[in-house]
């Protein structure tokens, strides 16, 4: 019978021992990450980008500003993973969809409504202002009503940037458990892919980490914020 695990994180925060904590209790003998070749190429070799399109240089941008408030590189909590993977001589799989037709698709596909709004928000929150802090948020890890707000503002691109990847990490997953050798897998994915994944997997019955578990198992407090 499959087992599954699906942990969802935060990219900006440093959660290293719970995550460790939870994969090495589940004991997998796959551990699945939402990354692709590329991106986890980037990360290991710590290239940052240099170029390309304007919009992502916007998002880059403003992904390396959240590293730089926040204190942890984006991405580090999967080389966490990849690393007890390792560790444990579990394998490891890449399974999110390449990240630049993902940025291009949500480019295309942006009303202008909602091109605009992206376009103030993240200035905003460049130079410090805006709505994008979730810091009533940080004691209990919880939220969904942000999510909520994000969807409502944002249908299009939460549709290109969350819902796509959550039906193609799952699928991607369903073709691991496939393998004869797979049948135990934990996927570390952002908070934002946890609740649409799940219920696309539910026929698995996945166990269930959320970012506020995470919490829990961490002694100090910590501010954050979330990529989707």
């Amino acid at each position: 019978m499959p087992e599954l695990m699906i942990i969802g994180t935060a990219h900006v925060i440093d959660l290293s021992l719970p995550i460790e904590s939870y994969i090495r209790e589940f004991n997998p003998n796959l551990v699945a990450i939402e990354l692709d070749r590329q991106r986890w190429h980037a990360l290991r070799s710590n290239l940052k980008p240099t170029g390309g399109p304007f919009y992502v240089r916007i998002l880059s941008r403003f992904q390396q500003y959240l590293g730089e408030s926040f204190g942890s590189s984006p991405g580090a909590e999967m080389l966490v993973a990849g690393k007890v993977a390792s560790l444990i001589g579990a394998n490891l799989a890449l399974i999110d969809k390449p990240i630049l037709p993902t940025l291009q698709g949500a480019w295309k596909n942006m009303p202008w409504q909602e091109f605009w709004k992206i376009i103030g928000d993240g200035f905003l929150s460049l130079v410090g202002g805006g709505d994008f802090s979730l810091s009533k948020s940080i004691q209990t890890g919880d939220f969904s009503n942000e999510l909520k707000e994000f969807s409502e503002r944002y249908p299009s691109i939460k549709n290109q940037l969350i819902d796509r990847r959550d039906t193609y990490m799952s699928i991607n997953l369903i073709k691991l458990f496939r393998k004869k050798e797979i049948d135990k897998i934990v996927a570390v994915v952002g908070e934002g892919h946890v609740e649409g994944m799940a219920k696309k997997l539910e026929s698995l019955n996945p166990k269930i980490v959320k970012l506020r578990d995470l919490l829990k198992k961490k002694d100090n407090s910590i501010s954050f914020s979330i990529e989707i």
